[in-house]
């Protein structure tokens, strides 16, 4: 029976690079995390400030970010529920919630609120 690593599996073995711009646009930070792993997460352990009124269930839409890359596959799809709570707490669908992402590639973002 020949048993194969999904693809997924491979990639949770490397690090990514995680770029953060404030609302200016200039980098504040810059650290590596386990490729997979949930992007707030490793904010809120950097020790930065990051909106957590729901605990990051997706539902307060306060850790919402922009993602600034050139690949989608750097970062887990936007789903109808995460579209729905960027709109209801009136924040740009474009942007994501960072308790519901995964990240795969190396990625820069931008909050407003660093």
């Amino acid at each position: 029976m020949d048993q194969q690593t999904p693809p997924l599996q491979k990639d949770l073995s490397k690090s990514v690079k995680i770029i953060l711009l404030n609302k200016s646009g200039h980098k504040i930070d810059e650290f590596f995390m386990r490729a997979g792993a949930n992007l707030w997460v490793f904010i809120r352990k950097r020790g930065l400030p990051i909106g957590a009124a729901c605990s990051g269930v997706g539902v307060c839409g306060a850790c919402n970010i922009k993602v600034i890359t050139n690949n989608p596959n750097a970062i887990s799809e936007q789903n109808d529920f995460e579209k729905n709570t960027l709109l209801k707490n009136n924040k740009l669908t474009e942007n994501r919630l960072a308790c519901l992402c995964r990240v795969f590639s190396d990625l820069t973002i931008q909050a407003d609120y660093w």
